[in-house]
């Protein structure tokens, strides 16, 4: 391992606090700088809004390779395991409930939470997956740490 990968001294419980915290400013300026930018009409207002996500997400994602390199090699692979396993099985979860839904469409009507327009009920498809996967990602994260204390 080179120096960029091993860290020093491994980042502690309040730099990962740090960081949950500006992940989450950071993403309440986008989204408000781009409901604010938005606002303009035409490919102007989809540009800036795209420019603004885009921005937020370069940085998060320069935070997240910050908070990684400054992590330890239990941490590193705790991490790891989770994100394959918990994400794997989080993502087969709503794949199994997608699925279902689409040959049972005539069965099941769409919650009317998830919204009328494809473009809401898309969205709200996408967060479920998302939420199924981070779901799966937590209990093999912990299951990972419980079997490696």
């Amino acid at each position: 391992m080179n120096e960029f990968t091993t860290p020093k001294r491994p980042h502690g419980p309040g730099v990962t606090v740090a960081v949950l915290v500006g992940s989450l400013v950071l993403g309440g300026l986008a989204g408000a700088g781009s409901a604010f930018l938005g606002d303009q009409p035409g490919p102007a207002g989809v540009a800036l809004t795209a420019a603004m996500i885009s921005a937020a997400m370069a940085a998060g994602l320069a935070a997240a390779v910050w908070w990684w390199r400054g992590i330890d090699e239990a941490a590193r692979e705790a991490h790891k395991w989770a994100w394959w396993w918990g994400g794997t099985g989080g993502m087969a979860v709503g794949a199994v409930l997608l699925l279902t839904l689409m040959m049972r469409a005539q069965d099941v009507p769409v919650p009317s939470g998830f919204g009328s327009r494809a473009a809401d009920i898309f969205v709200s498809g996408m967060m479920s997956i998302l939420l199924f996967q981070l779901a799966g990602y937590t209990l093999a994260w912990a299951g990972w740490w419980l079997k490696h204390r």
